[in-house]
């Protein structure tokens, strides 16, 4: 019988069944073993198995209910362009009053950068470096704030008991006239805002007015960007109406559209993960209090729907040609794996004569790894850590993920043994379970389909009954790795079974 050792003894009274019948027998536990082999009941072996892969494209992904959000122009010759933007609701958590005479001093919208300090500048402030960003971050484009003319529904219309899901192919509709348009860079340096009081002054004589210094806690970086006054003194200042409650504000005000596109046709800017779940637009303003002009502030929250749109154009690119025509019977030679909707890989594992002579063996499987070699003229600056394999047919986790846990799965990087400039050469991933339970000589599963995707922190399973694969990618890496039928043969993607065979 094939089977999995491994997963034997774990099932329930089959382990106290091997130690009673080990106990029971003549002389040592050594002995038996000693016995076992010098009789040539157990022979060792290694069986390699061709794997047919092939790309896929994947058009859209699920793309909100999220916190990490895409903004940003990237391009490279492997994958092409991707161009991201942000769509959302604003929402506010307390009663809004603008109170006696107001007046807009700015209106700043604040979304956090990921960042980690890395030290201190001499000045003693924190010194930060930006996390989750490809590209060249010294490239600006162009970004874009508009009224969002589109109303986001959060409950399915055809539905109404369930939530509406939006994707990252949608389309949204905007003001022709934004809140801001001009170029941006990213900026790890931008972690204090100066908001100018202008109707308070300190210095009326020399013109010199309050001015508030606005910084997070742990004076960490964020994206600032200050948004046009005027629609907002005329809209918000005036309309009080729309303050009344959230359903009625998010009615008169769909939210914001954030664009990024090339600046000056160039796309080889960068792309940033942004952390929408601190994200805000804050109007800072003064009105009239006991006969006194007094600073005031707002804030609203992206407390709505919020979703990723992703602008995808592989022409010209390493992947164009591939990935718009799969070899789905031979495999291709290349595998072009990217996150951020981009592509995955396909995989049949066994041809029916194979999986009828294997299940004809008498074999334990030991270990059963698939092994993917990068193809070392990709763009490694953008290779991602970790791949995902599962089952693509039901978009679920295999079994080895779930209940043997991630570092026994594998899936991240390999490298080489140059300790100074080492490369990365491989991903291997376990599939012991799996295979163990597809060659059993009886009760055999049958294959699916499996699918290689660039790992998302979304992949993590809630606990061991999560076993759905979410639609989500917001990891832009990717990665060209070998096919089944490269030119370089000892690269070509392989089924590496290790097992012991019990002669009869």
């Amino acid at each position: 019988m094939t089977t999995k050792v491994v997963n034997v003894l774990k099932q329930g009274g089959i382990s106290l069944f091997l130690i009673i019948g080990l106990l029971a027998c003549e002389g040592s536990i050594d002995d038996v073993g000693v016995n076992i082999v010098d009789n040539n009941v157990f022979e060792e072996g290694k069986y390699t198995s061709e794997v047919i892969t092939y790309n896929k494209n994947i058009e859209k992904r699920l793309a909100n209910k999220l916190n990490q959000y895409l903004l940003g122009v990237y391009k490279n010759d492997d994958f092409g362009q991707i161009d991201a933007s942000v769509i959302g609701q604003l929402t506010f958590n307390t009663d809004i009053d603008f109170g006696l005479d107001p007046s807009i001093d700015t209106i700043i919208l604040n979304i956090p950068y990921y960042a980690t300090q890395i030290g201190d500048y001499e000045n003693g402030s924190p010194e930060f470096e930006l996390d989750s960003i490809i590209g060249n971050q010294d490239v600006a484009f162009r970004l874009k704030i508009s009224e969002l003319q589109t109303y986001l529904n959060t409950l399915d219309p055809d539905n109404p008991s369930e939530e509406l899901n939006y994707y990252t192919d949608d389309d949204f509709n905007q003001h022709m006239t934004p809140f801001y348009s001009g170029t941006f860079i990213p900026n790890e340096k931008d972690t204090v805002l100066y908001v100018e009081r202008r109707e308070i002054t300190q210095d009326l004589e020399n013109g010199i007015y309050n001015v508030d210094t606005i910084k997070r806690v742990d004076a960490a970086p964020t994206l600032k960007i200050p948004l046009n006054e005027e629609w907002f003194a005329t809209n918000f200042l005036n309309n009080p109406a729309v303050f009344e409650s959230t359903a009625a504000f998010v009615d008169f005000f769909n939210g914001l559209y954030i664009e990024a596109s090339p600046e000056m046709m160039d796309p080889e800017a960068s792309l940033m993960t942004l952390d929408f779940s601190g994200a805000t637009m804050t109007i800072y303003y003064t009105n009239t209090e006991f006969e006194k002009r007094t600073k005031q502030t707002v804030s609203f929250n992206f407390g709505g729907v919020t979703n990723n749109k992703y602008t995808r154009d592989y022409t010209g690119s390493n992947a164009e040609p591939i990935i718009n025509n799969p070899d789905e019977v031979f495999g291709d030679a290349q595998l072009f794996v990217q996150g951020a909707a981009g592509s995955i890989a396909l995989l049949d594992l066994f041809t029916e004569d194979d999986l009828a002579e294997l299940r004809s063996n008498n074999w334990l499987i030991n270990d059963a790894n698939l092994i993917f070699y990068i193809d070392q003229t990709a763009d490694l600056s953008i290779i991602p850590d970790r791949l995902l394999l599962y089952n693509y047919d039901e978009s679920i986790h295999l079994t080895d993920f779930l209940f043997e846990g991630v570092a026994s799965f594998g899936g991240g990087i390999e490298y080489d043994d140059d300790e100074d400039n080492p490369t990365p050469i491989l991903y291997k991933i376990n599939i012991t379970d799996y295979v163990s339970k597809i060659l059993a000589s009886e009760d055999a599963i049958e294959p699916s389909k499996l699918a290689l995707k660039v790992f998302n922190n979304s992949d993590f399973p809630i606990d061991f009954t999560d076993f759905e694969v979410k639609d989500y990618s917001w990891n832009p890496k990717g990665i060209i790795l070998h096919g089944n039928t490269t030119t370089d043969i000892e690269k070509r993607v392989k089924l590496e079974i290790t097992y012991t065979e019990i002669n009869n």
